[in-house]
Protein backbone atom coordinates (compact mmCIF):
# COMPACT_ATOMS: atom_id res chain seq x y z
CA UNK A 1 0.00 0.00 0.00
CA UNK A 2 1.54 3.32 -1.04
CA UNK A 3 1.53 6.60 0.88
CA UNK A 4 -1.35 8.13 -1.04
CA UNK A 5 -3.59 5.11 -0.39
CA UNK A 6 -2.77 5.15 3.32
CA UNK A 7 -3.41 8.87 3.60
CA UNK A 8 -6.68 8.65 1.65
CA UNK A 9 -7.76 5.75 3.88
CA UNK A 10 -7.04 7.82 6.98
CA UNK A 11 -9.00 10.72 5.49
CA UNK A 12 -12.01 8.46 4.80
CA UNK A 13 -11.86 6.99 8.31
CA UNK A 14 -11.67 10.51 9.79
CA UNK A 15 -14.73 11.58 7.82
CA UNK A 16 -16.66 8.45 8.82
CA UNK A 17 -15.85 9.00 12.52
CA UNK A 18 -16.91 12.64 12.21
CA UNK A 19 -20.30 11.67 10.80
CA UNK A 20 -20.67 8.83 13.31
CA UNK A 21 -19.95 11.15 16.24
CA UNK A 22 -22.29 13.76 14.80
CA UNK A 23 -25.09 11.27 14.29
CA UNK A 24 -24.70 9.59 17.70
CA UNK A 25 -24.07 12.50 20.06
CA UNK A 26 -25.89 15.45 18.51
CA UNK A 27 -28.99 14.82 20.64
CA UNK A 28 -26.96 14.89 23.88
CA UNK A 29 -26.96 18.02 25.98
CA UNK A 30 -23.44 19.04 24.84
CA UNK A 31 -23.23 17.04 21.61
CA UNK A 32 -22.19 20.00 19.50
CA UNK A 33 -19.28 20.60 21.88
CA UNK A 34 -18.03 17.08 21.19
CA UNK A 35 -18.04 17.82 17.47
CA UNK A 36 -16.24 21.11 17.97
CA UNK A 37 -13.67 19.36 20.17
CA UNK A 38 -13.21 16.63 17.56
CA UNK A 39 -12.64 19.26 14.85
CA UNK A 40 -10.19 21.19 17.05
CA UNK A 41 -8.12 18.10 17.87
CA UNK A 42 -8.24 17.01 14.22
CA UNK A 43 -7.01 20.41 13.04
CA UNK A 44 -4.09 20.33 15.45
CA UNK A 45 -3.15 16.78 14.41
CA UNK A 46 -3.43 17.70 10.73
CA UNK A 47 -1.19 20.74 11.23
CA UNK A 48 1.45 18.51 12.80
CA UNK A 49 1.07 15.92 10.02
CA UNK A 50 1.31 18.60 7.32
CA UNK A 51 4.83 19.37 8.46
CA UNK A 52 5.86 15.76 9.16
CA UNK A 53 4.80 14.10 5.88
CA UNK A 54 7.78 14.85 3.66
CA UNK A 55 9.13 13.91 0.25
CA UNK A 56 11.77 11.17 0.57
CA UNK A 57 14.04 12.91 -1.96
CA UNK A 58 14.04 16.63 -1.07
CA UNK A 59 12.46 16.50 2.43
CA UNK A 60 9.88 19.22 1.60
CA UNK A 61 6.42 18.82 3.22
CA UNK A 62 4.05 17.30 0.63
CA UNK A 63 0.79 18.45 2.24
CA UNK A 64 1.80 22.11 2.00
CA UNK A 65 1.15 23.65 -1.40
CA UNK A 66 3.44 26.56 -2.35
CA UNK A 67 1.73 29.54 -4.01
CA UNK A 68 3.13 32.79 -5.37
CA UNK A 69 1.35 35.93 -4.20
CA UNK A 70 2.71 39.44 -4.81
CA UNK A 71 6.23 38.07 -5.18
CA UNK A 72 6.07 36.05 -1.97
CA UNK A 73 5.91 32.28 -1.64
CA UNK A 74 3.00 31.40 0.65
CA UNK A 75 2.17 27.84 1.71
CA UNK A 76 -1.42 26.65 1.95
CA UNK A 77 -2.64 23.32 3.24
CA UNK A 78 -3.74 20.65 0.85
CA UNK A 79 -6.27 17.99 1.79
CA UNK A 80 -5.12 15.49 -0.83
CA UNK A 81 -1.63 14.07 -1.27
CA UNK A 82 -0.24 14.74 -4.77
CA UNK A 83 1.19 11.89 -6.84
CA UNK A 84 4.50 13.75 -7.29
CA UNK A 85 6.39 16.20 -5.10
CA UNK A 86 5.57 19.80 -5.98
CA UNK A 87 9.15 20.86 -5.31
CA UNK A 88 11.37 18.24 -7.00
CA UNK A 89 8.91 16.16 -9.07
CA UNK A 90 9.78 12.85 -7.36
CA UNK A 91 7.00 10.23 -7.28
CA UNK A 92 5.51 9.77 -3.82
CA UNK A 93 3.98 6.34 -4.34
CA UNK A 94 6.51 4.04 -2.62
Amino acid sequence: MDRRSRYNGILIIWLAVYFLIGWCVWSFQAGELLLIGYLAVSTILYAVAAFLFRCPACRMPVLLRPRRFLGFEIFSWSCCVPSTCRHCGERLSP
